[in-house]
């Protein structure tokens, strides 16, 4: 019988590449290919070579990962560039 590949890590991939491409929900996706990686690894190694995908599990899971990160970080910037642009404006009310 030939091994097919588990949908699980195809997900986890897919999802694991979005949260790179899509800052704004990279959040969700990131989260969704973590948690499709670590389910997907484990169906992989209970299937008894029945199933392939262990590197797409793998794979998507450091994707989600750093998706997660990279949409944090992008969050932290913009509420950094947010406080310095509202303290601006209301120096300038201050003053006018």
């Amino acid at each position: 019988m030939e091994a097919r590949t588990s949908g699980k890590a195809v997900a986890s991939l897919v999802c694991g590449i979005l949260s790179l491409l899509i800052p704004f929900l990279g959040f969700v996706l990131g989260v969704l290919g973590v948690v499709f990686g670590v389910l997907a690894r484990n169906e992989v190694r209970r299937s008894e070579r029945m199933l392939t995908g262990k590197g797409m599990a793998i794979a998507g899971f450091v994707c989600g990962i750093i998706g997660v990160a990279w949409t944090v970080i992008i969050f932290i910037i913009l509420g950094i560039i947010g406080r310095s642009f509202e303290a601006e404006f209301l120096d300038s009310l201050m003053t006018a």
